[in-house]
């Protein structure tokens, strides 16, 4: 059964279903409004209190972290919702703004119960960043130590402008010629283009994205998957095959993360919002030159900001002892401690899935092992890299270097990818009903009609 096609098996979707399927956000159920607004409102407030410095503010928002966690659980993991219309692509939408609140709970009430009021993040001007930015900061606090701090306006309004903004996932600001003191290196150095260009950008990146991921879902539909086996891909597969597919689910996640970017960019655009608020969701990542420079600089950095936080407090709770070692030795811990708080959210974002009679009984499971292998075997390849691939062609001519290092990170990516893609096909996000185009270009050449199976 594994090489026969769905041509036959395809549903009659109304113009109703598949605006629906292929728009997750219009699946959302409506009792589930209030627990959303009610959970960001509360992280707002926190946000609010931040623009302040009574003593007594760490100990509210500490308070205020509970109520704001629960209705943020429920939101993203409650099963007492409608799933009238709803599928995988929904519960995958609603638990990711779930946790990304939960997180930002962590990070302002939790982890921020200890920050000093010259701790909270800055504004920083757009307007100083040279042409192609200088020094090796990491981040925006590390470009020469020269752009100059926005303060707030010291209003309410200037306040609550601080503190919807503060809710920026990656460090880019709604707000003109402005940005994040937490923004990566690359996002400071981004130059925004104009309005118009921005505009058409968006259009042509958009169509583009599209028709990729009608490319990728409907090269993955020429098989009907088994999800009632816990590695429908590893299990089953010759491994030429396994890289082709484990390719395919690589390019969808990160497809699935760009495309509604660059529509909400679109959608945003009338509203007056700057170009500079959207800088690309990734930053090349086919030019990474190693897995470090992929996972640290090249990848997408939803997750960076509270990441780092979360693992700047472990690291904070550690005796002081661990930090006389070797600096890779303290970089490779941290990178544990990131991997290992990404792995956690995979576990959650996947256990949020629905289950159904024909998926693999483990599914329901919170701890997933193809995801703890994905997760945990990117520190192991950065630590091969560090102490075995970077010395031993260290003394190579360059363009060799490059492409063995290169060859290197990119082989272990795809060989680590097809755990994830086990994951990915398991839990049905190429079952026959998903949807990830409204209507196919591909489909209507190859078989002669504009809907998918």
């Amino acid at each position: 059964m594994a090489n026969e096609t769905q041509i036959g098996e395809c549903r009659v979707f109304t113009a109703h279903d598949a605006l629906f399927q292929y728009s997750p956000g219009l699946a959302t159920p409506d009792e589930s409004g209030p627990y959303f607004l009610g959970g960001y409102f509360l992280i707002l407030l926190c946000n609010f209190t931040t623009t302040y410095t009574h003593p007594i503010l760490p100990y509210i928002r500490l308070l205020a972290a509970i109520p704001a966690a629960k209705l943020l659980w429920d939101y993203g993991f409650s099963s007492s919702f409608d799933v009238l219309h709803r599928n995988r692509q929904t519960d995958l939408a609603m638990a990711l703004l779930s946790l990304y609140g939960l997180l930002k709970v962590t990070e302002v009430c939790v982890v921020g119960f200890w920050n000093r009021p010259e701790d909270w993040p800055k504004w920083l001007s757009r307007g100083d960043v040279k042409e192609n930015g200088e020094g090796e900061g990491k981040d925006a606090k590390g470009i020469n130590g020269k752009l100059k701090i926005i303060p707030f306006t010291p209003t309410i309004l200037g306040r609550m402008l601080y503190a919807f903004d503060l809710l920026s996932v990656r460090g880019s600001s709604y707000l003109p010629n402005r940005i994040w003191d937490y923004a990566p290196k690359s996002m400071v150095e981004w130059k925004p283009p104009s309005r118009p260009r921005f505009l058409a950008f968006l259009i042509w990146e958009s169509t583009t994205l599209y028709l990729l991921i009608d490319i990728f879902e409907s090269l993955a539909a020429t098989r009907t998957w088994d999800t009632s086996i816990a590695r429908p891909l590893t299990s089953t597969l010759p491994l030429h095959l396994q890289f082709f597919y484990a390719f395919l689910v690589c390019g969808m996640t990160a497809l699935s993360i760009a495309t509604p970017y660059y529509v909400n960019a679109l959608l945003t655009m009338p509203l007056g919002v700057p170009p500079s608020a959207w800088p690309p969701m990734f930053d090349q990542p086919f030019r990474a030159k190693s897995l470090q420079d992929f996972w640290s600089y090249r990848w997408h950095t939803i997750f960076r900001r509270t990441s780092d936080e979360i693992s700047r407090g472990i690291l904070f709770l550690l005796p002081s002892s661990y930090f006389t070692f070797h600096p890779r030795f303290i970089k490779l811990l941290r990178a544990l401690i990131i991997f290992g708080i990404s792995m956690v959210l995979h576990f959650f974002l996947v256990w949020a899935l629905p289950i159904d009679d024909e998926t693999y009984p483990y599914a329901a499971g919170l701890i997933n092992p193809q995801i703890a292998k994905f997760f945990l075997s990117q520190p192991l390849g950065i630590f091969i890299e560090l102490v075995l691939v970077q010395p031993m062609t260290a003394h190579l001519p360059d363009g060799w270097r490059k492409t063995i290092r290169r060859a290197f990170a990119w082989g272990w990516l795809l060989w680590s990818g097809r755990y994830w893609s086990d994951v990915w096909i398991s839990r049905g996000l190429w079952g026959a009903k998903e949807r990830y185009v409204l209507f196919s270009p591909v489909r209507r050449i190859v078989y002669g009609r504009w809907t998918p199976c």
